[in-house]
């Protein structure tokens, strides 16, 4: 969690008051100044507990590295930066009480104008003299789990990791929205000029490129990502809560891609939208995607709807896990 700064202006004042002014200026830079204490529970010193996502415990990735490490007492400078506008390509991250731990990249700008948005990036741990692949994790609408890099996306990338490919979590470029499904091929252009970018610096393997969605990110892939741009998918996907049937009657796919392309659908059963929280009916969603794709063509479709899950507690490390355990040899 990032906790914003205060700037404090002081009036002049006259000797006789100087001494009142020491005890008040005392008083009042204790009460700033607690507030600006990190706590050991904030999650940038800590490790994560990737158990949290499906991971045994006792498992070699049960316990992610911390994306970030204090450089100072734990105390956020009050007096460090002035006041400024937050904006939504802000970088909550960058701050000089804390850096971002080798191989890890929080915040990051890419796009121009209203075309426009942020990304973290995992590279840790990933052999560059061997072919390296990529995996793409979309969020859900709201973006909240873009928001907490150091936990899901940090056990993420280190199942990725032992894969040898480097993680990319963008941000929707849809700031009025926060979601990818709603400007589906402006997205998926950004989207892919992203990749582009990364595969170019990072010299990837360009026939390893796995994309994971959830929830309004498995909308962008089974609406948008395959439809307009299926050859971006040269490892396979796994959509997530998610992932309906596209509007569009035929795809301009070819039948290669078609046979060979891996697609993962896995929502819980009691992701049905009964939920307060959760209205989408998921489940639904995810059935009809699956089949409609099965019915365009597509050989390897793989669908599971375990019973106990609803939209807020499947274990996506886990189910990452499996799916690259299976597929990459």
């Amino acid at each position: 969690m990032w906790i914003g700064e205060e700037k404090l202006r002081r009036p002049k004042r006259s000797v006789r008051t100087l001494s009142v002014l020491v005890i008040v200026t005392v008083l009042a830079l204790v009460a700033l100044v607690i507030p600006f204490v990190v706590s050991e529970d904030d999650g940038f010193d800590s490790a994560a507990d990737c158990t949290a996502y499906g991971i045994p415990a006792g498992d070699p990735l049960a316990t992610a590295d911390p994306v970030m490490h204090s450089t100072s007492s734990g105390l956020f400078s009050i007096f460090s930066k002035d006041e400024e506008e937050t904006s939504w390509y802000t970088n909550p991250w960058d701050t000089e009480d804390y850096v971002e731990a080798e191989g890890v990249a929080l915040g990051r700008s890419f796009g121009e104008w209203h075309d426009r948005s942020n990304y973290h990036l995992f590279t840790r741990g990933v052999d560059f003299t061997e072919p390296v692949g990529l995996l793409v994790r979309l969020h859900g609408d709201g973006a909240e789990e873009y928001l907490s890099p150091e936990g899901l996306s940090a056990c993420l990338a280190l199942v990725a990791e032992t894969y040898n490919m480097i993680t990319l979590v963008p941000r929707t470029p849809d700031e009025r929205s926060m979601t990818w499904w709603r400007n589906l091929e402006e997205n998926v252009d950004w989207l892919n000029s992203l990749v582009a970018q990364i595969s170019a610096e990072y010299g990837l393997d360009a026939e390893s490129v796995w994309w994971m969605g959830y929830s309004g990110g498995a909308e962008l892939i089974s609406y948008g990502l395959i439809p307009y741009s299926a050859e971006s998918v040269t490892g396979g996907a796994i959509l997530l809560g998610g992932g309906g049937a596209p509007e569009r009657n035929r795809l301009d796919v070819a039948a290669s891609l078609r046979e060979r392309m891996p697609l993962y659908w896995v929502t819980g059963q009691r992701d049905d939208g009964t939920d307060p929280a959760e209205p989408f009916n998921a489940i639904e969603a995810a059935t009809e995607g699956a089949q409609w794709y099965r019915n365009h063509g597509f050989a390897r479709v793989h669908t599971d709807f375990p019973a106990e899950y609803d939209h807020f507690t499947l274990p996506h490390a886990a189910i990452l896990q499996e799916v690259l355990l299976t597929e990459i040899k």
